[in-house]
């Protein structure tokens, strides 16, 4: 890692950066994002052909205007922290479920080897499984066939190990929208503490056609930020 003083002391719980020089820790840290809609922004992803949902006026939707308003873009500047890669897509599902659909080659699985060489992984994702009814699947940790990742659970334990081979260096936290249900959320969980990676569950994110807010995005980024720095 670019700076050996990132440490994570608990991994089924939302990560602690363990030490007492909180200096150092805001320096030198790269990140990636691998997410949808939720983190994209106009001019801000890569690859520059990943569709965006977040756009500059007159195009936008809502009332974020401006990349400082991301939620990403916020923890770049409170923690001083560098954006190595946000491979983000807008509609994109986590598990590669209907590959006739549009959405389908773009899945967070078939994305998670394009993030660069950072420091630590965010993976914001979910809200279009769910949108598109993935099937849930079986708990399944091994012997995957293309057809079990076309399901949520065995995409996902699938991203978890391919997250931790791909990117062995670095810190990988998902970030879990509570607004998905009971099922998803739990999911999440049960999977996530199986391969012992971080989480942050995110609460009362503001949304106006079902994206966050500028107070939504607000919230995304204290949340995460008091989960770094706790």
């Amino acid at each position: 890692m670019k700076n050996k003083i990132l440490k994570i002391a608990v991994l089924l719980f939302p990560f602690i950066i363990v030490s007492c020089d909180k200096e150092s820790i805001k320096k030198d840290i790269h990140f990636s994002i691998l997410g949808d809609s939720f983190s994209t922004f106009e001019g801000f992803v890569t690859p520059e052909s990943n569709d965006v949902w977040y756009k500059l006026p007159p195009n936008n939707y809502i009332d974020v205007t401006d990349v400082s308003q991301m939620w990403w873009s916020r923890i770049q500047n409170t923690m001083n922290w560098k954006l190595e890669r946000n491979n983000s897509f807008s509609g994109s599902v986590l598990c590669n479920y209907d590959t006739t659909n549009y959405y389908g080659p773009h899945s967070f699985i078939r994305r998670a080897d394009d993030l660069g060489n950072p420091d630590v992984v965010f993976v914001f994702g979910g809200t279009n499984d769910l949108w598109q009814n993935a099937p849930l699947g079986d708990f399944q940790y091994e012997d995957w066939t293309d057809e079990d990742l076309c399901f949520f659970r065995p995409g996902l334990a699938f991203l978890c190990q391919k997250l931790k081979i791909t990117y062995p260096a670095a810190t990988i936290c998902f970030m879990i929208d509570m607004q998905l249900g009971q099922e998803i959320v739990d999911s999440f969980h049960t999977i996530i503490a199986h391969y012992q990676v971080n989480y942050i569950d995110l609460y009362d994110i503001a949304k106006d056609w079902d994206h966050p807010t500028v107070l939504g995005m607000k919230s995304i980024a204290d949340q995460t930020i008091a989960a770094i720095q706790k």
